[in-house]
């Protein structure tokens, strides 16, 4: 479906007068390589560009060049098997964080950060080593710099280091006695959002932040010896990874995506920046978090089993196909407000578990074997949604989109343990929930 999805767009990208106008216009500018966005349109080395991606969240810790996690063959093929499918794009994360209360449960290790300002270099190589094999693959990477989320650290562990309370994890997966457990939801996101909105801690946790920005944009690969904020194999910067709502405050968080994304301009004028929102809380929230001047590229998920429209013990096809109906309003939706900015967009997530059919177990419900029919019909119709709402068939803003995650010839463990297996699916979910491997029928 990918081959299929990338052939197409890059034969009919930039199809008629008014494409062809702005291509000779943006060939005639410097910065060859980088791509870069003019109007709803990305462009690369002056010809049109379409993202056709995937997320590899695992990617800077598989680039070590040794430890637990560290798999440069595996990288190596997972990137060579993507590329022959026409992905051209992979979202990677730089940033992970220790804790000062020891290890914690369901989080990436070894962390990239330990404590504000203290770094493992030995993970930082590892993002080199990763970057610096992608222009083998003819691929970019969009780099988020954080994460909402507890599974890498994120920022909620800015606030715990800033007030040296402890996290109020959401609910997790526990991977000993295979169910979900955990904590409230909202207490959570009330933690977490203090990050860029509690006025007691906002100027720390920024610095710090910051701090971070700094080091990861002007950063000098140790294997290719180019700045990051010089390497055109770095598609865009990401502020975070789903950064969400503040209730009834648009202009706070306006604020922080501003001043955040004018910082990184500040720093590297070159890259695109986005905001790593969903865009899942309509038009009025969709504009507080991508009108700043300095977003150039707006940025939706779409999770139809989180948000509640997708039912996973029904096996019929009516359950997969009001989810795909969903999906369609939403990414027409984004489109239209991605137009209202003049900015091009790309759904940076979607993704959908295995049949399963209302079973709870991640060992035999999310192996290979385990069938993907619902799966194969819900990304068919993203392909789909995606193509009607950008350049090829239509005059919508889509970029293109980047399927969760892919997993590549990691499979889920075969017991139950708390030992990291490095699928698609982050630690605090089970194994191969939401995993593309390299066997599956996607391809």
């Amino acid at each position: 479906m990918f081959t299929a999805l990338y052939f197409i767009l890059t034969l009919s990208f930039g199809v008629g007068a008014s494409s062809q106008t702005v291509s000779q216009h943006i060939m005639a500018q410097p910065n060859v390589g980088f791509v870069s966005a003019h109007g709803t349109r990305l462009f690369r080395h002056g010809h049109p560009h379409y993202i056709s991606g995937a997320n590899y969240w695992q990617a800077m810790n598989l680039g070590m060049s040794s430890g637990p996690s560290s798999s440069r063959a595996r990288v190596l093929d997972d990137l060579s098997t993507l590329s022959s499918h026409g992905v051209n794009t992979v979202r990677i994360l730089a940033a992970s964080e220790g804790s000062q209360y020891g290890w914690q449960a369901d989080r990436i290790y070894p962390a990239l950060m330990a404590s504000p300002g203290t770094y493992n270099m030995e993970v930082f190589e590892g993002l080199d080593w990763f970057l610096a094999q992608l222009p083998r693959f003819n691929m970019t990477a969009v780099v988020s710099i954080s994460n909402y989320w507890t599974w890498s650290g994120g920022v909620a562990q800015y606030v715990s280091w800033a007030t040296d309370t402890r996290i109020p994890y959401p609910v997790q997966w526990d991977h000993l006695r295979q169910v979900f457990v955990g904590g409230e939801y909202q207490a959570y996101l009330d933690y977490t959002n203090r990050f860029y909105a509690d006025p007691l801690v906002y100027n720390t946790t920024q610095r710090w932040f910051r701090d971070h920005i700094r080091r990861v944009i002007t950063r000098t690969n140790v294997y290719t010896g180019v700045e990051y904020r010089n390497d055109p194999s770095i598609l865009a910067w990401e502020l975070m990874n789903e950064p969400q709502i503040i209730p009834d405050d648009y202009d706070q968080l306006f604020r922080w995506i501003n001043e955040t994304a004018s910082f990184i301009h500040s720093l590297d004028a070159r890259h695109l920046v986005t905001t790593g929102a969903e865009s899942k809380n309509g038009q009025q929230w969709f504009h507080a978090m991508h009108r700043s001047p300095y977003i150039s590229l707006a940025s939706a998920h779409f999770w139809p089993l989180n948000w509640g429209l997708y039912n996973s013990t029904d096996p019929s096809l009516g359950s997969v196909d009001f989810a795909i109906q969903e999906m369609r309003k939403f990414v027409r939706g984004v489109s239209e407000w991605s137009q209202e900015l003049d900015m091009p967009c790309a759904l940076f997530e979607y993704g959908l578990m295995r049949d399963q059919w209302g079973s709870s177990a991640g060992l035999s419900a999310y192996t290979p074997s385990a069938p993907v029919t619902h799966r194969n019909r819900f990304y068919a119709a993203v392909a789909d949604a995606v193509l009607e709402n950008g350049p090829c068939r239509g005059e919508g803003a889509f970029a293109g989109a980047a399927f969760w995650a892919y997993a590549g010839s990691a499979r889920p463990p075969v017991l139950p343990t708390e030992e990291m297996s490095w699928t698609g699916d982050p630690p605090h979910e089970p194994p191969g929930w939401n995993s593309v491997y390299d066997n599956d029928t996607l391809f």
